[in-house]
Parts: structure tokens; C-alpha cells; sequence
């Protein structure tokens, strides 16, 4: 029962303790029943009831709490009987008597005390379901404001298709009109989309604001007893609304292009069928690379190629160009790299390789890396033909010495950290009994040029090979400590070891020979 001084004076309450109908002057919180001033005065004389707590009504319109005024409840099996207990295993509220005659095993407590954990129980949930307002509620805006974001695509896009076209004869309007209607079509599809995801949001926000209202009810103006009578049916209706899962990010992209082939003065009337309005972009994670050539490791000093081709999310080739494709190779340097947009969805990286080592390629498009376009490769390094003089030959393992005197040549590479180690086979197969000096080591790359001869930075090694012999030679390079050991196992003499040291910053293999007589063979 509410009672506060806002009633109308007309509806008086009246006693309910007997027939007088005489207004109510106090009511009695032990029994639960308003009492004129004939029933005040007999309740203060009972026995039973003298010690009863009363409270006038000007009393309980000053401060019209629920709990102070709501009537005591009885018991529908025991009519004079107040419920006081909350039965658990039955999940009722009972009365002293039923306690007794019906609930004797059960686990029961009184009302009060049982409320506290039940009305926090729905407190909990009804938490959750504000929590779930909010995500609700920021979803629909996000949703909007995507919308709007969808909307603004659309208008750049159909004013990039119109800029393109009005640069076209009459004869390609037509086509024009088909690709405006396209990107309209696009995002009246996608908008249609959003806009049912946002009427099923509209329906689960009204559904949690509607639990709520009501929960929240209920804790305003019920008492304990009227909250757990109705607790299985708030909970359940609690329950439901939380066991939906909402869709709170939108359901499409926002993503269009207007794909161009070519400019509109190189385009002929039986290719314009190439146009296209796509909501295809490239996406990085379905992006793929590889190796043009197929060999399972590459020589350095040789060019390579490697093709990146683009795909959308749903791994839809691209049929245009036009990205912002960024390379990157670590592991070793290379030069000369070239990149061609083939306009088709398709890239073409090119690149020198100068050292040995492991090389590692990896890309980015559009800013993102792309993970699926890394690639691995072992290189390893050959004599090179580009500086110095001599014949290079078996794939650039071998070096050999010509009639017209001193030969030498580098390696196609270079090292500027680590250890490294090759090895070179000398072979005299001349039929004289003189001795050819040969020299194995170093040069400072830097100073690699034309006439790398006459270059005085060089660490090397001259040994003599006697004709029908064959020399080994294995050469470590330190270039942390800056150190050349030199390990020689000879036929004729023995073997031997030899330690240089050097001061380049970075150096590349050096090799020469001054007869037609020797080759050096590069081993390993």
C-alpha cells in the first residue's frame, strides 16, 4: 500500500481492525493493520498486544518509506498468520505455522535476512543488463556514424567515376550511368543491412530499458515479500534478455573502389567493359609473393625477381594497381632494385644481390605488413666478372690465368660483421718445372674500381704451385677482430698456417694468378 501526504484528503484509511469504518489514527507493525482510536486504545490494554509497536499515520506520511508501510502479508493457508520466512528449497515465502506443518526438513530463513543476498543476486543482473545498455548504446552510434562514413565513401566514389568519365565521348555515358548505379547499389545493399542491424539494436535497447524499468520498479515500490514472490519471473526475464548476443560492430565494410585501367584518352569504346565499381581492397593477409626464379639457392652478383600479387579478404585476385607497395630486404645488401606496377593486381620487384648469407624479403601494402609475401633465401657467392681480368668460367666457381700476364678478380660479395669461410683448390697443369705464384685474401671493397690491381689495400696470401700439383686453401675472415687466417695443405709442402690482420671496414674475396697454367677453384 502506498501512502504519502499527496493523496486526496477524500480517501481516508479506515480501521481494519473492526466495522466502524472510523479513520485509521495508528497502525500496529507487528499485525500489520491500521487501528482507529477505539482499537489503539483496546490494543494497548490486550494482553497479547500491549506490547505491540504502533505508529500514527501523520507519522508514516512524513516518511513514507515502502518497508514502513507496506502491510503485513498473511498467509493464504493460515489467514491470521504474518509471513516472516522465505522457504530456499521451495523458493517461497511461508509463515510460522507452515514451517511447521509443510516445510519441516527444508532450509528456510526469514525474510529480511534472505532479501539482502536475493535482491543483490538481481541487483547483479540487472548490472549486467545496464552494462549491456551501454554497449548497446554505443553500438547504435558507432553504426551511425559508420553509416555515415558508408554514405561519404559512396560520394567520393561516384565523384571519382564522374571526374574519369566526363573526360570520355558521348558513346560511354551509358557505361557511366551502370557504374554510378553500381556504387549505388553497393551501398544501398550494405546501408540495408545496417539499417536492419540497427532496428534489431533499437529492439534489444527498448528490451533492456524495459527490464529495467521494471526491475527497478519493483525495488521502489514492492517490499521483500512482493520481490520474492516475483524473483523467479524478474530472473527469468532478466535471463533472457542477457542470453542475447548482440551485433555490435557493423555487419559490411565501408570499403569501394572505382577500379580505372587506363586514362580516358588511351581507352577505346570495346574495352570499356574493363570498368568496374568493386568493394574489393587489397588485404595485406591475403596478399601473396614469390620467387620468379625457381633455383633452391642464388648466387650473388646476379639479379633476381620476385612477384607480389594482391588480394581482397574474401582472396579475390585485384584486377587494378595503383598501391603503396614498400619492400625491404635484410640479411645481407642488394642494389639496383626496381619495382613495376603491373596494373593488374600484380608487382614486380627487382633486385642485385652482393653478398652471400641468408637473405629475407618482406613487404608492406598500403602501409600494413603483409605476412604471407615473407620470403627466405640462401645465397652463395661466386667469382665475379665484373672487375679485374682473367677468364671466370663454371658458373663462376672457377678462375683461370691467360697468357698476357697478371689475372685477378673478386668475389661477388662482400662482408662487413661476422665470420665466414671459404676454401680454394690451386692447380698447376702446365708442363714446365717452374713454380706460378698465386695470391688468395681480401680487398677493401671500397676501394674496388677498375684497375683493382694496382690497389695497395689488400690482405693476401702468395703461395707457388709446382706443375701437376694441387694445393688446398682455406681462408677464415673475422671481421670483429679483423683478422685472416690462412690454412694451406700442399702436396709438395706440407702444411701451414698464416694470420693477417687488416683494417677495412669492409672487404670482399680477392684472387689472382700471373700464368694460363693455373686455375683456382672455388670449393666451398
Amino acid at each position: 500500500m502506498a501512502l504519502t501526504n499527496d493523496q486526496p484528503s477524500a480517501k481516508k484509511i479506515l480501521c481494519e481492525n473492526c466495522d466502524s469504518e472510523d479513520a485509521a489514527q495508528n497502525r500496529c507493525n507487528e499485525c500489520g493493520m491500521f487501528l482507529c482510536h477505539f482499537c489503539t486504545e483496546s490494543h494497548k490494554r490486550t494482553r497479547s498486544t500491549k506490547h505491540h509497536e504502533l505508529v500514527s499515520v501523520e507519522e508514516l506520511k512524513s516518511n513514507p518509506d515502502p518497508q514502513n508501510i507496506a502491510e503485513k502479508i498473511r498467509c493464504r493457508k493460515h489467514k491470521q498468520k504474518v509471513i516472516k520466512l522465505f522457504c530456499k528449497t521451495c523458493q517461497t515465502t511461508i509463515c510460522r505455522d507452515c514451517a511447521i506443518v509443510d516445510h519441516r526438513q527444508h532450509e528456510y530463513g526469514f525474510v529480511e535476512e534472505v532479501a539482502v543476498e536475493e535482491k543483490r543476486h538481481l541487483q547483479s543482473n540487472l548490472n549486467e543488463i545496464k552494462q549491456r545498455k551501454g554497449r548497446v548504446v554505443e553500438a547504435i552510434v558507432n553504426l551511425k556514424k559508420f553509416n555515415v562514413s558508408l554514405e561519404a565513401k559512396k560520394t567520393s566514389t561516384v565523384s571519382e567515376i564522374s571526374r574519369h568519365f566526363d573526360q570520355l565521348v558521348k558513346a560511354v555515358e551509358s557505361r557511366k550511368r551502370e557504374m554510378i548505379e553500381k556504387a549505388t547499389s553497393i551501398t544501398n545493399s550494405k546501408q540495408k543491412q545496417i539499417h536492419a542491424q540497427l532496428e534489431v539494436l533499437e529492439v534489444a535497447l527498448a528490451s533492456c530499458e524495459s527490464s529495467i524499468k521494471f526491475t527497478e520498479q519493483a525495488f521502489k515500490n514492492g517490499n521483500d515479500v512482493q520481490i520474492l514472490s516475483m524473483e523467479k519471473y524478474i530472473l527469468q526475464s532478466l535471463e533472457q534478455v542477457k542470453a542475447v548476443k548482440d551485433q555490435t560492430k557493423p555487419c559490411v565494410t565501408e570499403d569501394m573502389v572505382f577500379i580505372i585501367p587506363s586514362s580516358a584518352q588511351e581507352k577505346k569504346k570495346e574495352l570499356l567493359i574493363d570498368y568496374y565499381v568493386d568493394d574489393a581492397v587489397a588485404n595485406p593477409e591475403s596478399c601473396t609473393a614469390s620467387f620468379k626464379e625457381t633455383e633452391a639457392t642464388f648466387n650473388a652478383g646476379k639479379q633476381y625477381s620476385i612477384t607480389l600479387i594482391c588480394h581482397d579478404k574474401n582472396n579475390r585476385r585485384l584486377r587494378y594497381g595503383g598501391l603503396d607497395i614498400k619492400p625491404s630486404f635484410t640479411g645481407m645488401e642488394v642494389s639496383d632494385v626496381a619495382f613495376t606496377d603491373n596494373k593488374d593486381g600484380s608487382y614486380t620487384i627487382s633486385f642485385s644481390l652482393r653478398q652471400g648469407g641468408m637473405l629475407k624479403f618482406e613487404v608492406s601494402i598500403n602501409g600494413t605488413p603483409a605476412p604471407n609475401c615473407s620470403l627466405t633465401k640462401q645465397v652463395k657467392w661466386v667469382i665475379s666478372d665484373a672487375h679485374g681480368r682473367g677468364a671466370i668460367t663454371n658458373g663462376g666457381r672457377t678462375m683461370n690465368g691467360d697468357g698476357g700476364g697478371y689475372c685477378c678478380s673478386v668475389g661477388g660479395c662482400y662482408f662487413d660483421s661476422g665470420v665466414h669461410t671459404w676454401g680454394v683448390r690451386l692447380r698447376h697443369n702446365g708442363n714446365s718445372s717452374y713454380s706460378c705464384s698465386v695470391e688468395v685474401g681480401i680487398i677493401d671493397y671500397d676501394e674496388i674500381n677498375a684497375d683493382i690491381a694496382q690497389s695497395e689495400k689488400k690482405c693476401v696470401h702468395k703461395h707457388s704451385v709446382k706443375t701437376g700439383f694441387a694445393d688446398n686453401i682455406s681462408l677464415t675472415l673475422d671481421m670483429e677482430k679483423r683478422t685472416l687466417n690462412v690454412k694451406i695443405s700442399s702436396d709438395c709442402y706440407g702444411y701451414s698456417t698464416k694470420n693477417y690482420q687488416f683494417t677495412a671496414r669492409r672487404v670482399s674475396p680477392f684472387f689472382a694468378c700471373c700464368s694460363p697454367y693455373l686455375s683456382i677453384n672455388l670449393v666451398k
